[in-house]
């Protein structure tokens, strides 16, 4: 018979209730340059499309007060909804069965969530803190002018990332 006793307890939470965090190594190696220069395109990308402008007219824009939308540069009305609805039909099918046969892939390489947390924040995280194991220590330290700064420059510069993507997002 089996130990099972793994599953009487959550494997991120400690026996007083407390989290345990986990700091993972970081990565080295040919494929992970290669997704860091895709993950660069990426960003560069995401904040760069917003300004991008075609005969005068932006690439995207959602303007839902004035119910005026631009896809590619050709506007879109109210009474153009049912072609919207179509493409965006279109695309969520294809989304779907694009994961379906390169999930892995689109989840390792190109999904805004990995981009944003392995390719930026974690990053970030490595650039102060350090791997791992200096995180971990860190960690373990007492709160002092060294662990203050630290982990003060990275929540700042998470919050200021932060600001900056959502903002990007909604022009």
């Amino acid at each position: 018979m089996t130990d099972e006793s793994f599953r009487d307890h959550v494997s991120h939470i400690d026996q007083d209730g407390h989290r345990v965090f986990f700091h993972p190594k970081q990565p080295h190696g040919r494929l992970y340059r290669l997704r860091s220069y895709l993950s660069y395109f990426y960003l560069i990308a995401f904040f760069s499309i917003p300004y991008i402008r075609i005969d005068g007219k932006p690439l995207f824009m959602f303007d839902v007060l004035e119910r005026k939308y631009i896809l590619f540069s050709v506007p879109f009305w109210p009474q153009d909804f049912f072609i919207f609805v179509l493409g965006m039909l279109a695309f969520i099918v294809f989304l779907a069965l694009f994961t379906v046969v390169f999930g892995r892939v689109f989840c390792g390489w190109v999904c805004p969530q990995t981009i944003f947390m392995e390719m930026v924040f974690r990053k970030i995280e490595y650039w102060i803190e350090g791997d791992a194991a200096q995180q971990r220590a860190l960690n373990k330290l007492p709160w002092n002018r060294e662990k203050i700064r630290k982990k003060g420059i990275k929540l700042l510069l998470f919050l200021l990332f932060s600001f900056a993507v959502g903002n990007t997002f909604l022009s």
